[in-house]
């Protein structure tokens, strides 16, 4: 079920209206429950509520949730709890709701019935605090300090701090309840009352958290010695703390005061001498204090540590605000790569059961040959023999197999549509050197440097066929930080950076490294087009000779864009050529807009028809039988929710969410996709593994996954 605000409020209303008169009772009971998505305490809409409660023999009937629960029958099951006088049960269950969805304000029930004369008194402590407390601290913790006034979950809030008022009216010797009102007093910027509240917290218990609690509230009044003060208060009631120190240090940090951060940071290290958060905003710091080039290269070596360092990421952007194809690389959004990726995550933990098994891709359109190359490389790293069926429905025109103009390689052929190398293996230092380049964190003003040692180190223009060769037959991959994937895009681009780097000092012109990169421009569509553009980039920004040049084979290629299919480099060509610094304002506004038709996912794109995997040498009968029977109940009418809410609070939540990020990345602008739902691509990784996981634990929620996928 999509969310139900999306619909129409008086149009749920009149079909409540219509199942009551039908004496459908649960249909009524979801109706009404949708409408009051828009607005729990409307007056007439609740008095239909009542209605509908009071016309059923036994309510609690009608509340039997089982299996997938959606929140609007969540928060009907609370009312009918209320209605039955079963106070806690309903207060606990709305606040859980209210979690789920902060921004519908359905606080203001439990608020309504705590009001009830003695209800609230009836309910022991430990349960307040363990149920409603701990709720609304839950939903505060995930709000902004302060909270907008515009932001949907304000009034959840503001419920809250009332709701807490409440209670600590009948319990005001509990230290939790005035710590957790600081808390969102701090959040609907009330500063003086969470200032007074974690003061009182701290009279009443004296502990760390109440500590951290005024120190966090003198922070958001800038009275930061006095914050200072107390987040030293907090450590010495625990001396091995280290949180404390990192929250002074960003404090400090964020009010420019480089010093007394770095102490806090030191602080920390010395405790902890290898955590994430303290090392890079150490680097941070002293590379603003010394601009040492260094210390910004080891900062941009932590973006991309495994596991991520996040906190390196944010600081990292502050120096060098992300661009695409300079200092940032999109993962590969062909949807075939999709459907890999998708593949290869399932495969991740145990790829020897794979063994002897089909991997069948059935695409729309021709893509990218490299796709195949990730794909064997994977195979060759794991180990099992799996096969690969690749089909191809349309070949698109242009025809992408073929070369764009005449060229004196290529590194790929075709047999039909079966991509194979069209080049020998490289040697061994060759893949070495690559690998090393590849290796290193992407930024172009780091990587070019070492492209021209590397290229002088491998002998020039004599290595350039070599050279060619990695392009097609890979390094692996360092260890577990890389999925195969964006690690070839990522070693391609290393190969073609150094190829522009043979014999720098040799005229340009008629250069076998001008031919190599041209070669692989106007050579069938690959993910080494892209590769060559980026390094031309890199040489057209330096000299204006070349520019002029690379301006004029741009141009002929812009005009080569497939107007069907996903065409891999048409992002690298329009970008690279947006960063040449005398593009005239014609020439920029036509890219510009092109750019934005690109992550608007208004070019072409290719889908992926059918991707399974088909075993053949190991027994998966019982998840075939758990398929089939979820499918069997699916086609009854049964399974519970038809749309259920899987991970609640996070941005891919629903199941209607997953396949339409799903079937918006099959469309191959990946980033368009993602940005329907303010994802980035390590935000994807996190939404893909864990539904892909859930999917593969939950046969009925598989089988509702595929339905809707089919429509």
């Amino acid at each position: 079920m999509s969310d139900p605000r999306e619909g129409n409020a008086d149009q749920d209303t009149a079909l409540a209206r219509q199942a009551l008169a039908q004496r459908d009772l649960p249909h009524a009971l979801h109706h009404i429950g949708c409408a009051l998505t828009h607005d729990p305490m409307h007056r007439e809409r609740m008095q239909l509520l009542n209605e509908i409660i009071a016309a059923a023999p036994d309510p609690m009937a009608l509340v039997q949730l089982e299996g997938d629960v959606s929140f609007v029958d969540a928060a009907n099951k609370s009312y009918v709890l209320a209605w039955m006088r079963r106070w806690s049960e309903a207060m606990d269950l709305i606040t859980d709701v209210a979690e789920i969805r902060p921004d519908i304000p359905y606080m203001l029930w439990c608020e309504w019935w705590m009001s009830q004369p003695g209800v609230l008194a009836s309910i022991p402590l430990p349960e307040i605090i363990g149920g409603i407390v701990v709720d609304i601290l839950k939903i505060a913790s995930k709000c902004p300090i302060p909270t907008g006034a515009d932001d949907p979950r304000k009034p959840t809030l503001e419920s809250g701090a009332r709701i807490l008022a409440a209670i600590r009216q009948l319990h005001p010797a509990e230290g939790m309840l005035w710590f957790g009102s600081s808390m969102v007093a701090r959040r609907i910027g009330a500063t003086g009352e969470a200032l007074q509240f974690a003061q009182h917290a701290y009279q009443i218990d004296p502990s760390w958290k109440a500590a951290v609690g005024v120190a966090n509230a003198l922070r958001d009044a800038k009275r930061l010695d006095e914050a200072a003060q107390w987040f030293a208060q907090a450590i010495k009631h625990d001396p091995k703390d280290v949180s404390a120190h990192l929250d002074c240090g960003d404090m400090m940090l964020d009010a420019d005061r480089l010093t007394d951060a770095q102490h806090q940071y030191e602080a920390a290290t010395k405790k902890e001498p290898d955590h994430p958060w303290a090392t890079a905003s150490l680097l941070y710091i002293r590379y603003l204090g010394n601009k040492d080039e260094p210390t910004k290269l080891a900062l941009l070596r932590l973006t991309e540590a495994e596991p991520p360092n996040h906190r390196a990421e944010e600081l990292y952007e502050k120096l060098d605000p992300p661009r695409l194809f300079i200092n940032r690389l999109p993962h590969p959004a062909d949807a075939s790569a999709n459907a890999l990726n998708a593949i290869f995550e399932e495969m991740f933990d145990n790829p020897a059961q794979h063994h002897g098994s089909t991997v069948r891709l059935k695409l729309s359109h021709v893509e990218s040959p490299s796709v195949v190359g990730a794909f064997w490389l994977q195979m060759e790293m794991w180990g099992p023999q799996v096969g690969f069926d690749y089909q191809v429905e349309t070949i698109q025109q242009p025809d992408p197999r073929q070369p764009k103009a005449q060229v004196p390689f290529q590194i790929w052929q075709w047999d039909g549509t079966q991509p194979k190398p069209g080049i020998e293996r490289p040697s061994f230092p060759t893949v070495t050197a690559i690998h090393n380049l590849a290796s290193e964190p992407f930024a172009l003003d780091v990587w070019t440097p070492i492209a021209e040692r590397t290229a002088a180190k491998l002998g020039g223009s004599a290595a350039i066929r070599e050279l060619l060769g990695t392009l097609v037959f890979p390094p692996r991959p360092p260890g577990s930080a890389w999925r195969v994937l964006p690690w070839v895009q990522r070693a391609q681009i290393a190969t073609a950076l150094t190829i522009a780097h043979c014999d720098p000092h040799t005229p340009w012109q008629g250069s076998p490294r001008q031919q190599a990169l041209y070669g692989l421009l106007y050579g069938p569509t690959d993910w080494t087009t892209g590769a060559a553009i980026i390094a031309l980039g890199v040489l057209a920004r330096r000299d204006p000779a070349i520019r002029a040049e690379v301006v004029q084979a741009f141009g002929w290629l812009f005009q080569q864009i497939p107007r069907e299919g996903f065409c891999c480099w048409e992002a690298p060509l329009v970008v690279t050529w947006l960063t040449f610094p005398d593009v005239d304002d014609v020439t920029k506004q036509r890219l510009t807009e092109y750019k934005a038709r690109i992550f608007d996912n208004k070019t072409g794109g290719s889908s992926v028809r059918m991707v399974q995997l088909e075993a053949k040498k190991f027994d998966m009968a019982a998840e075939v039988q758990a398929a089939q029977a979820a499918q069997q109940q699916l086609a009854t009418g049964g399974g519970g929710d038809p749309d259920p809410v899987v991970f609640p609070g996070q941005r891919v939540a629903r199941l209607s969410d997953y396949v339409k990020l799903m079937k918006a990345m099959q469309t191959g602008n990946m980033m368009g996709a993602l940005g329907q739902f303010g994802l980035d691509m390590m935000g994807y990784a996190s939404v893909a593994t864990a539904w892909g996981q859930k999917l593969a634990q939950d046969p009925p929620l598989n089988a509702k996954f595929a339905a809707m996928m089919a429509r």
